[in-house]
């Protein structure tokens, strides 16, 4: 009996340790991600008639040990391009046909003072860990090369974008830092779900991580010209030539007789 009873009292005091384990590792997962908050001031935009971007506010807060960088991110898509070259030796023409499969529609970073060295393949943060999930094709191509000419293109654009500097911290308080920042929402960025992701960042590590979504979507006049264009394309169609055949029948009559041959 007395063997039985430690035995019984082993597997009680093994099942004790197991579970008193448990929740503190629990509760210490849940305190690690409780260090890092984020909040948009808005979650939806809507782009109406006059609509010309806009920004949104961010804030929230991290470990004050750890720096914040923020990611604003759209929908993957496929790009094509031409490439140009000389040929003959001066001539600049189209030589190739480049893809770039799974490639951000819309990519920007905000960083705080000097944060460059956050944004590298480790952190998984910026162009250059961009590139690596970006497959181009003919993969005879220079990678490296093309999505940087690539990037050029966007930033002129202004749907890519490393804003450095407009991480702003706060004071501290238990620990933890408040931050925040402005996002640029410029007038190229469709409609459509965009990811915004805050990460902290500590001894060149990403220590933690969260996102909130962010809708951009069409109101109003917008809204009724894309549905037409493309669920009724047709009466869009005649909607459309009748519209420039009225502009230019005003036109014509608004300057009936203002010139002539000379």
């Amino acid at each position: 009996m007395d063997m039985e009873n430690n035995i019984m009292w082993r597997k009680l005091i093994t099942i004790l340790v197991f579970l008193a384990a448990g929740l503190y590792f629990s509760s210490s997962v849940c305190f690690a991600a409780d260090n890092l908050q984020l909040q948009l001031a808005d979650d939806t935009i809507n782009i109406t008639t006059f609509y010309n971007g806009t920004t949104v506010e961010v804030s929230g807060s991290a470990a004050a040990d750890a720096d914040v960088v923020l990611e604003v991110s759209g929908p993957k898509k496929d790009v094509h391009l031409k490439e140009k070259g000389k040929v003959l030796g001066f001539l600049w023409m189209n030589k190739t046909d480049v893809s770039l499969e799974n490639t951000p529609a819309d990519y920007m970073v905000y960083t705080p003072e000097n944060g460059g060295d956050l944004l590298n393949q480790k952190t998984g943060i910026g162009y250059q860990a961009l590139v690596k999930d970006i497959k181009i094709e003919p993969e005879t191509e220079d990678k490296a090369f093309i999505f940087g000419e690539y990037v050029k293109l966007m930033e002129k654009s202004g749907v890519y974008a490393i804003n450095q500097g407009d991480v702003k911290y706060g004071p501290v308080n238990n620990g933890l830092k408040s931050f925040s920042a402005t996002l640029n929402i410029p007038s190229k960025m469709a409609a459509g779900m965009y990811h915004v992701k805050a990460f902290a960042v500590k001894g060149g590590d990403v220590v933690d991580q969260t996102q909130s979504d962010l809708t951009i979507q069409l109101q109003g006049l917008p809204a009724i010209i894309s549905s037409l264009a493309f669920n009724h394309s047709l009466l869009f169609g005649i909607m459309a030539v009748v519209i420039a055949l009225a502009c230019g029948l005003l036109v014509g009559a608004l300057f009936k007789g203002g010139g002539g041959g000379h």
